[in-house]
């Protein structure tokens, strides 16, 4: 993996924000939903020449080169809100590979001059919760005491994250900057949870101070309240039938 620099910005000890897909796609829904409302500049990004599959695609009996040249992992900055946001459309799921992927995300890190990363990130629960609670881990006492200032509390007791959005938060404490992870619970780790992505996104968003506008996903958490109301009644009802057919029978 080489670390690519199509313009350097110049910026004053940024944040960094870290998403790739995980659980219940809460990384990788957060960094999306701050990349499209804060419309920022790609400035890097990480080139893998072999991460397409060992496949070769043919068309008609010919070959078809695949552009091995386009990155998943990309970063951008606001240079207004003093942030970087970095974009990774897939994990390997491969010890070494998530390892290294890590340490390229805190080489751009410490090149330009990032003071804190953070990474906002899925936890699973067995049971479902109207509204997921956000609990955080860190790399210092300090930090974790500026969670709670923020009114978020530390994650109890002993647990481990896998996977690029955990191991970055270790290599950046390893490499001297401040690292944060944000825990939004999740019964849903398999499939996209509305809920979960919205309760970190507006969390991050507070403690990283940046305004965004929080309406498109309020939106869809109506539907998807909707939609579970309604399942809920069909339910209630089929079960309403059943039992007045079995007191018929």
């Amino acid at each position: 993996m080489d670390l690519r620099f199509h313009n350097k910005p110049e910026m004053d000890k940024p944040r960094m924000l870290v998403g790739l897909p995980g659980m219940g796609m809460v990384a990788k829904t957060t960094i999306d939903y701050f990349i499209d409302s804060l419309k920022p500049e790609l400035f890097a990004d990480i080139l893998v020449p072999f991460f397409s599959p060992s496949v070769a695609c043919f068309d008609n009996g010919i070959v078809i080169p695949m552009d091995r040249d386009v990155s998943p992992f990309k970063f951008f900055f606001s240079k207004e809100k003093n942030l970087i946001l970095f974009s990774g459309e897939m994990q390997f799921g491969i010890v070494e590979k998530d390892n290294e992927l890590a340490e390229k995300i805190v080489e751009a890190a410490k090149l330009c001059g990032v003071e804190t990363i953070y990474t906002v990130i899925a936890s699973h629960i067995k049971k479902y919760v109207e509204e997921p609670e956000v609990s955080g881990v860190a790399t210092s006492i300090e930090l974790l005491s500026f969670l709670e200032s923020k009114g978020i509390k530390k994650a109890d007791g002993q647990l481990q994250i896998s996977g690029v959005n955990g191991v970055v938060i270790e290599y950046a404490k390893l490499n001297g900057i401040n690292g944060i992870s944000l825990l939004c619970d999740t019964a849903f780790p398999e499939a996209l949870d509305i809920k979960a992505c919205y309760a970190g996104i507006k969390k991050a968003s507070e403690i990283l101070e940046v305004d965004i506008d929080l309406g498109k996903i309020e939106l869809e958490i109506k539907k998807f309240d909707d939609s579970l109301k309604r399942h809920l009644k069909e339910i209630n009802e089929k079960k309403k039938k059943d039992e007045d057919l079995n007191y018929i029978g």
